[in-house]
């Protein structure tokens, strides 16, 4: 789990996107790719911030972009810290497996072998 190759668009956004013309439908997409994009490399940069750079964007569509981005950003850092967790976890893991264990090692508790004496062994007590 190194880099983002996803974003999510949730379904109950489609009837609010369907009112957008078809071009308008298009820029609001280019413009959530850019923005999933750069918030996987650099983390969710503010949405109204970058919703400004897409000057293109009619003010329905940069409405729709609003509430769209928002749920990648949150998508994002979730991802983030879940990635961070398992980061943290494996190099846990990591540190424990080079720490000689000070611990004496169990005894043999005989899988399919026969450690216990038989009669012969204990008679020549």
């Amino acid at each position: 789990m190194n880099e983002k190759k996803s974003f999510i668009i949730h379904l109950d956004a489609y009837t609010h996107i369907l009112t957008l013309p078809p071009e308008q439908r298009g820029e609001l997409f280019t413009a959530l790719f850019h923005y999933a994009i750069n918030a996987a490399r650099k983390g969710p940069p503010e949405v109204i911030t970058f919703a400004a750079q897409c000057t293109a964007m009619k003010p329905e569509t940069r409405m729709a972009f609003y509430f769209m981005a928002d749920t990648i950003a949150r998508d994002t850092e979730k991802w983030q810290t879940k990635k961070a967790n398992y980061q943290a976890a494996a190099a846990r893991r990591s540190a424990e497996r080079t720490v000689p264990s000070t611990a004496a090692p169990m005894p043999f508790r005989g899988q399919g072998v026969n450690v216990y004496p038989d009669e012969e062994e204990l008679t020549d007590l």
